[in-house]
């Protein structure tokens, strides 16, 4: 069996079934995932790395079906939304807006020993939600028990000072650690990663209600990026909702040249899981 080096170092056996899966999900059919990971199995060998596997896919991919391999980079689409972690906030905040929460962003708030910043303030159903983003434009990394441990401190010295918390929640687009899972478990703590958990994973979160970034699309420049972010654009839902002319005043690029990005955000909204 060939073995493959995961972004941490590490090195597993290559599973046909997870690069199927993947595949799957991001729209391509079942005979076309069955073919493409037969493919990448013939292609790869001893020590190549996760990425490449991956690349190798998406090329693949990109022969067959477009849109599907534009959702298939959602990861790394993500990772593009940096350097800093400010706009996954803002992004993350609104994933939580179409799930019903309210939200606020970039808050000063006063604990009973120190003040603390805290990136999003949720609220559902009566519940308000501390939330602490752990966001990184690199793979490999990942949530341990450190982030958990201030997160906590964090939520203990907020709420000892009077502030109107029920609970703490790390939300990261990388991985979380076992020994992070079983403190936040313990704890009574929200931790929501990349995988974890089950069912209710960042990637289902964000696919469940298309709430792909606008980093997703390949015909959207760093310029264009930092325009729409600045305005708080930071959805393809957003950009469907709003037609090129609009698309165009905001990010200086003359109309006529927005043809090939207004393909890709309605053929990437195709998805039958989407709705606009």
């Amino acid at each position: 069996m060939v073995q493959i080096r995961k972004h941490s170092g590490e090195v597993e056996e290559f599973d046909l079934e997870k690069v199927k899966y993947a595949l799957i999900r991001s729209g391509a059919s079942e005979q076309a995932a069955q073919e493409i990971s037969g493919q990448v199995s013939e292609s790869i060998y001893d020590g190549i790395t996760t990425s490449k596997v991956y690349h190798i896919a998406y090329n693949l991919l990109q022969k067959q079906d477009t849109h599907s391999a534009t959702r298939f980079g959602l990861k790394a689409a993500i990772m593009r939304l940096g350097p800093t972690g400010f706009p996954f906030e803002k992004y993350m905040a609104r994933i939580l807006d179409e799930h019903g929460y309210v939200t606020k962003t970039n808050n000063i708030l006063e604990g009973a020993c120190i003040t603390h910043e805290v990136d999003i303030i949720a609220e559902k159903k009566g519940v308000r939600y501390m939330i602490e983003c752990k966001y990184h434009n690199q793979p490999g990394f990942s949530s341990g028990l450190k982030e958990a441990l201030y997160t906590w401190a964090r939520f203990e010295d907020l709420t000892a000072g009077g502030q109107s918390f029920q609970k703490p929640w790390i939300i990261t687009n990388t991985k979380i650690t076992s020994e992070a899972i079983k403190y936040s478990l313990c704890k009574g703590m929200l931790t929501t990663s990349w995988g974890y958990p089950e069912h209710q994973t960042l990637q289902d979160m964000i696919e469940g209600e298309c709430m792909y970034p606008i980093t997703i699309l390949r015909n959207v420049s760093n310029e264009m990026k930092e325009a729409l972010c600045h305005r708080n654009i930071m959805l393809v839902k957003d950009l469907i909702n709003m037609g090129a002319d609009e698309i165009s005043k905001i990010t200086h690029v003359k109309q006529k040249k927005l043809g090939p990005l207004m393909q890709e955000i309605h053929g990437l909204q195709e998805n039958p899981r989407c709705s606009t």
